[in-house]
C-alpha cells in the first residue's frame, strides 16, 4: 500500500450548528461542504439501518480538512461503532496557550484540566459547545 496523504479528520458531535459555528468563529475555518440528513451513504459506510447524520467539512488553507459529524437515530452504543460525541479529538498549533484558552472560552468552550507543560511546548485540552475536543498546543521558538 502506498499512503497518498491526509485527506480529513472527523469529529463525532453532539450539536452540528454549535460545533459547525464554533471552529469557524474560534479559529477562521471555512465551510466548503454541509448535508443535513444524509441517509443513504451513511447507511451504507456504517452498516447500520435508520441511521443519518448532519455533516459538515471545513478547511483551513495549511490542512486537511476537518469534518463534523453527528450521527441521529442510531440507536447503538458508542462502542458500536464510532458514533458517540467526543470521539478522539483535533490538535490544533496557536502562537499562545493561554491567549487561545481566553479566546475559546468566550466562544463557550471549556477547559478540561490545566494547561500542561512538556519539552516541546504547552498544550491544553477543550470541549467546545458541540460536545467535541480540541488540543491547543503552543510549541516552543526554539523547538524542544
Amino acid at each position: 500500500m502506498k499512503l497518498m496523504g491526509l485527506d480529513h479528520i472527523s469529529l463525532a458531535v453532539a450539536d452540528f450548528d454549535l460545533s459547525v459555528d464554533f471552529y469557524r468563529r474560534a479559529f477562521g475555518y471555512q465551510l466548503v461542504f454541509e448535508e443535513r440528513d444524509m441517509a443513504r451513504e451513511i447507511q451504507s459506510m456504517m452498516g447500520m439501518e435508520r441511521l443519518s447524520c448532519h455533516l459538515a467539512q471545513l478547511t483551513l488553507a495549511d490542512g486537511p480538512r476537518l469534518e463534523l459529524i453527528q450521527f441521529l437515530h442510531s440507536g447503538a452504543s458508542p462502542q458500536a461503532r464510532p458514533l458517540s460525541a467526543g470521539s478522539g479529538h483535533v490538535g490544533l498549533t496557536v502562537e499562545n496557550v493561554d491567549e487561545a484558552l481566553r479566546e475559546v472560552a468566550a466562544l463557550g468552550a471549556v477547559a478540561i484540566g490545566d494547561v500542561t507543560v512538556f519539552p516541546e511546548g504547552r498544550s491544553a485540552y477543550c470541549r467546545e459547545p458541540g460536545g467535541s475536543f480540541l488540543e491547543l498546543l503552543e510549541f516552543n521558538q526554539d523547538g524542544g
